[in-house]
């Protein structure tokens, strides 16, 4: 595998700076999504859970994703090809694998981007309710996908700087106000170190280990810049950074966010549970926001979620293309528009999927069984489809951390075997963590793991096929 892609049709070279590819992975990331929604569940909303101990989880976390980031980032130096996890995986083991590892990694992503779809519609339909404007979620989702198929289909660099505005200005202000919130718990002299002590958990560090299981799902995307690698100005510079800085910079808000609501319900974990979403309760509180601002958090929610949906379109559509390019999926994928340079019929069919999906979910009524609890029909298959996403991404980080033990031109062979272990063990903790939560549950999310491994097998079996048609070019390692 060359430093570039090689054959086949080109996307736009040359269009992308470091911000663009940054807005990238901390708009797929989602973060300010992420801590309204899964700091809850880290902390406990399941039963188990850190506690009070929260921010130890996620700086625990943290590390492990600066170590699997760093090995990523190391491959991006030297590969700047559309395929990003797919190329680096093929590198280390050979075409075979390498397929195989674009299959589980691209479904997943895909799976994520059928996901949001369905989230933006019904969390904007939550927020307009505020205004006594009443319009179904399935509209709203479509009027969204539409937009995004026609940013995608015109240029990534529209895209990637609509997810600079959304993604990055909403992670600045709730940034500044979680630290306003620590600021104005010191003056009343609240401040602990509580939040950082072990015994503080639940369950002490069983607790905390359990946390883990959550927090990784909250960084999940960072190294999505690397789909970008062929359309940015200087991908051995800026992809890595972007991978690198967009991993530590969510690990910092994460932490700072999560201790600003730790402190701001008063070291009450029921309290920090009871006011389900807590970032959406605090903002509203007249003690740190007010109505007014409580509102601004819902629409940055909102916001945020429409960033993840276009970084995850952004990401899929640029998998499927790589992978068509290569000859593993059908050549249609890998056309690329005269003009603007874009994977046209890739994010093209995205966006129609998607559509089709809300409008089966629309017609079914769920599709899924909705409880009591469910804010919506749309709410049980967006959380299957992201924990089942989830799953399958981290799933090929721990292919990248193996590969890691291979080794690399120019790299020091212990930083790489260590990040490995490190990387690893948080990935495969993670996929312990939702079998085992699910195991026996009665619910769709028991089947979220061996779903996964009939994808794997349906994977194994395609590359067979190929194999035997002569699509693989040398002998997988």
């Amino acid at each position: 595998m060359g430093a570039q892609a090689q054959g086949g049709e080109k996307l736009g070279s040359g269009n992308l700076s470091l911000l663009d590819v940054i807005a990238q992975s901390i708009g797929f990331i989602g973060p300010v999504f992420a801590a309204a929604f899964f700091i809850p569940t880290i902390v406990g909303l399941s039963g188990k859970g850190a506690g009070i101990a929260s921010p130890i989880s996620i700086l625990l976390t943290m590390v492990g994703m600066c170590a699997i980031a760093w090995i990523i980032s190391r491959f991006a130096r030297r590969i700047h090809a559309a395929g990003s996890l797919y190329n680096y995986v093929t590198e280390a083991f050979g075409e075979r694998v390498g397929f195989v590892a674009g299959w589980v990694y691209y479904g997943g992503v895909i799976a994520l981007t059928l996901a949001i779809g369905l989230a933006f519609g019904g969390f904007l339909q939550g927020t307009l309710m505020i205004y006594d404007v009443d319009i179904q979620w399935y509209w709203l989702s479509i009027a969204f996908w539409v937009v995004a198929g026609l940013m995608l289909f015109r240029g990534v660099a529209i895209s990637t700087r609509v997810q600079l505005v959304l993604g990055l200005g909403s992670f600045i202000i709730i940034l500044a106000f979680s630290l306003w919130v620590i600021l104005k718990v010191a003056g009343d002299g609240g401040l602990s170190g509580e939040p950082f002590n072990p015994s503080s958990s639940f369950d002490g560090w069983n607790g905390i280990f359990f946390g883990i299981l959550y927090a990784a799902i909250m960084f999940i995307g960072f190294e999505s810049s690397a789909n970008l690698a062929e359309e940015t100005s200087n991908p051995r510079k800026h992809i890595p950074r972007a991978i690198f800085g967009s991993t530590i910079a969510v690990g910092i808000f994460y932490i700072i966010v999560t201790y600003s609501q730790a402190v701001g319900f008063g070291l009450d974990v029921n309290a920090w549970l009871e006011a389900f979403p807590p970032l959406y309760a605090l903002s509203a509180d007249p003690v740190y926001g007010g109505s007014r601002f409580g509102e601004l958090v819902q629409w940055l929610v909102v916001i945020d979620i429409a960033a993840v949906g276009l970084g995850t379109a952004t990401g899929s559509s640029r998998g499927l293309f790589a992978l068509a390019r290569d000859g593993r999926l059908p050549a249609f994928f890998a056309k690329v528009h005269p003009k603007y340079k874009t994977p046209y019929v890739a994010s093209t069919i995205l966006a129609v999927v998607s559509i089709v999906l809300v409008a089966i979910v629309a017609w079914t009524n769920g599709l899924l069984t909705v409880t009591e609890m469910d804010p919506g029909a749309w709410y049980p298959l967006f959380n299957w489809l992201a924990t089942f996403g989830g799953f399958m991404l981290v799933a090929v980080y721990v292919a990248i951390c193996v590969a890691a033990f291979k080794g690399m031109p120019g790299e020091s062979t212990g930083l790489l075997a260590l990040a490995g272990i490190i990387g690893g063990l948080v990935s495969l903790g993670a996929l312990y963590g939702v079998i085992s939560l699910y195991w026996g549950s009665g619910t769709s999310y028991a089947n979220i793991w061996w779903i996964a491994l009939i994808w794997l097998a349906l994977g194994l079996i395609v590359t067979a096929v190929l194999a035997s048609r002569g699509a693989f070019k040398r002998t997988t390692v």
